[in-house]
């Protein structure tokens, strides 16, 4: 069964990203906020949704998109998504969540491709432990 992708999603995920290499998390928000249908690319804006308000301090708000990111994405991507989600538990103090986040996500350097089917570019998201 081949599963149809608006080209709009794609190009939405795609400009979210390089707001976020930008450093313009506001932006990269309302671009996928737009999206109203991801289907099968939910995750990948669930991550980037929740990467955008964690840089833009709101916390509470990315950890409920990081949840659902970790939760639906397959499982070596949902390993970063628990990454993420290490310093937005600490920030709102709930250290025990942030250290069975850290338990989940493992040890180690992240880089994480998306790869968007009939797209010339990916989504590139990069962690280390240093940055997290």
């Amino acid at each position: 069964m081949r599963v149809q992708m608006a080209p709009k999603t794609v190009r939405r995920l795609l400009s979210a990203d390089g707001y976020l290499d930008l450093g313009m998390p506001t932006q990269a928000a309302r671009e996928l906020d737009k999206i109203t249908d991801a289907g099968p690319l939910e995750g990948p804006r669930q991550l980037l949704l929740g990467i955008a308000l964690k840089q833009s301090q709101n916390h509470s708000l990315a950890i409920q998109h990081l949840e659902k990111a970790a939760r639906i994405m397959p499982s070596p991507i949902r390993r970063f998504a628990w990454k993420e989600l290490v310093e937005a538990y600490r920030a709102v103090g709930s250290e025990e969540l942030a250290e069975l986040a850290e338990k989940l996500a493992g040890d180690g350097e992240y880089q994480l491709k998306i790869t968007l089917p009939l797209a010339e570019k990916t989504v590139d998201i990069a962690i280390s432990p240093k940055t997290a």
